[in-house]
């Protein structure tokens, strides 16, 4: 948002991004402003996804007035998991999200405004920086259907173009050949070089049919593999009712019931709600054992 937000990102290893955002008059924002209005980052990029920031100085719903909401949002047609990190001030939050098409995941109470006034986390202009950490992010394969699509639609104009060639030259022969007897000598001069183009251009296009039964066969092989994939049984989580899918984190209980980590994470959830056993940590077998699998 020009004039209202500063900007910067930073690639670590080549996998984890962070990205910085100041917001000027933010004590003002959090005085003045009404629920639900925001502010919002540019768009960015992290892989072949595109991502944005939606920050809301007084809440974004009128019943979360005196807190600070901030949410990423998700740009593209397509349905992607982020392992997230945000960070204001002294607050922190974690969180291993799966973001819809078209839609936004993050935390209607991120922080108190009082926690904000304590810490001083504002600059003595009254600036606000927020940062955020994208360790990792998965996107969903339909993202390669889309590639092979589009390559197909390619190959095809490719075709089409080879088609008209070959369809001008049969015409200037032709013509060239209903001419006088000095334009038959011309003919016969440019005829073999003309065949020669005929012959290139009917192997070309008998090599780009090729190519197309090849991403055809390529696309509809994709198609079968992902069904088997979603056809393995996989376990349930006992609290969200989520298939424990890899990369997805569990969690195991010393009578080994399986969990995700994001409802282990939960503050209410503070022993196995199958057998009321205390958890003992990553169950890295099952884990390992599903990516086996699954992939």
């Amino acid at each position: 948002m020009p004039g209202i937000t500063e900007e910067w990102k930073i690639f670590r290893d080549g996998q984890q991004l962070e990205y910085f955002i100041k917001i000027s008059g933010f004590e003002n924002k959090m005085q003045t402003w009404r629920p639900g209005r925001e502010v919002w980052s540019k768009v960015f990029c992290h892989g072949e996804s595109e991502f944005s920031v939606d920050i809301y100085p007084n809440g974004d719903l009128k019943k979360n007035k005196g807190h600070i909401s901030v949410f990423l949002k998700n740009r593209n047609d397509w349905d992607v998991k982020v392992d997230i990190s945000f960070q204001i001030g002294k607050q922190r939050k974690d969180g291993y999200f799966k973001i819809l098409a078209n839609s936004s995941r993050g935390w209607p109470h991120f922080c108190e405004h009082r926690d904000i006034l304590a810490e001083t986390a504002l600059d003595a202009e009254g600036k606000l920086t927020t940062t955020m950490f994208i360790a990792d992010i998965w996107e969903e394969v339909i993202c390669d259907g889309k590639v092979t699509k589009k390559l197909l639609e390619e190959t095809k104009e490719d075709v089409e173009d080879l088609k008209s060639e070959i369809t001008d030259l049969k015409k200037e022969i032709k013509s060239l050949t209903s001419k006088t007897e000095s334009g038959r000598k011309e003919v016969k001069k440019i005829l073999p070089e003309t065949q020669n183009e005929l012959a290139c251009l009917r192997s070309e296009v008998v090599d780009l049919k090729e190519d197309m039964k090849t991403l055809l066969s390529q696309f509809k092989s994709m198609g079968n593999t992902s069904n088997r994939a979603t056809s393995i049984p996989c376990p349930e989580c006992p609290i969200c009712f989520e298939e424990m899918k890899p990369p997805m984190r569990i969690v195991q209980c010393k009578a080994g019931h399986l969990i995700c980590i994001i409802c282990q994470s939960k503050p209410e959830v503070i022993c196995c709600p199958t057998c009321k056993q205390e958890f003992t940590g990553r169950a890295f077998g099952m884990e390992n054992y599903l990516r086996t699998l699954i992939g």
